[in-house]
Order: structure tokens, then C-alpha cells, then sequence
């Protein structure tokens, strides 16, 4: 009786950890943004992404030649010195992301894009642009 109890609780012990969740720490990923002068430094860029899908240039789509350089980062392995004229949030869905889009107003310049990984991004200015003042004639 006793051998069967010893090798049953052994059996237990050993299976126990084969079965159990993985005890790794899921990686998180955060999106960060780069505005670049010109198409040269865009490009520039993405050429040293190498390829990396998760690297993406986008024209500002403003009255200039700026563009900005999406990337995506493992949590942790990066620190964002947000000093950026252009700030990125990212959302797990649509519906947040629509809803904080249409909460902008035009003069922040929001875009709405999907990334490959499937997160919703909102690109805008982090300061509205300033608005011209009405000539009289």
C-alpha cells in the first residue's frame, strides 16, 4: 500500500508542472513615432529596419515634407523621449480608436491606421496647428 501511495504522489508531483501554463511573461508591444524632415531620412529608416515589417513611413499629409516613421517595440526595450511634434496612441480595436479619433478636432491633423500586428494607431500633432488669421479686405 505504501509503494502504491509513494509512486501515485510522485506521479502527481512530476506531472504537475509538465501540464501547467507556461510561466513566461507575455511580451507587451507599444508603437512609437519619428517624424522625419524629408523623404531622405524616411527612407534612411527603413532601410536600416532591414525589412521589419513592423516599420512603417507615412507622408504627414500636410503643407511640407515631412513623414513619419511608425515602429514597433517590445515593451521595455526602448524608452520614447517624446519629444516628437507628433503623438501615436494605440488601440485593440476600432471602436476605441474611431472614438478617439472623432473626439479630435482637424487642427491636431488625426490619421486612423491599422498595423500589421492588428493594433488601431492614431497619429496627430500633439499641439494644434495654429490658425491663419482672416485677411480684410
Amino acid at each position: 500500500m505504501r509503494p502504491a501511495l509513494f509512486a501515485s504522489l510522485l506521479l502527481i508531483l512530476v506531472s504537475a508542472p509538465m501540464t501547467a501554463d507556461c510561466p513566461c511573461i507575455p511580451l507587451t508591444h507599444v508603437w512609437v513615432v519619428k517624424t522625419c524632415n524629408d523623404w531622405n531620412c524616411a527612407s534612411t529608416e527603413l532601410a536600416v529596419a532591414n525589412g521589419d515589417p513592423q516599420v512603417i513611413a507615412v507622408p504627414v499629409g500636410m503643407n511640407d515634407s515631412r513623414w513619419l516613421v511608425v515602429r514597433r517595440f517590445t515593451a521595455g526595450a526602448a524608452v520614447d523621449v517624446n519629444d516628437d511634434s507628433f503623438q501615436l496612441k494605440q488601440f485593440d480595436g476600432m471602436d476605441g480608436a474611431v472614438k478617439h479619433y472623432s473626439g479630435m478636432t482637424r487642427d491636431y491633423h488625426p490619421m486612423l491606421m491599422t498595423a500589421p500586428d492588428g493594433q488601431v494607431l492614431v497619429l496627430s500633432t500633439k499641439q494644434p496647428e495654429p490658425r491663419g488669421r482672416a485677411v480684410a479686405h
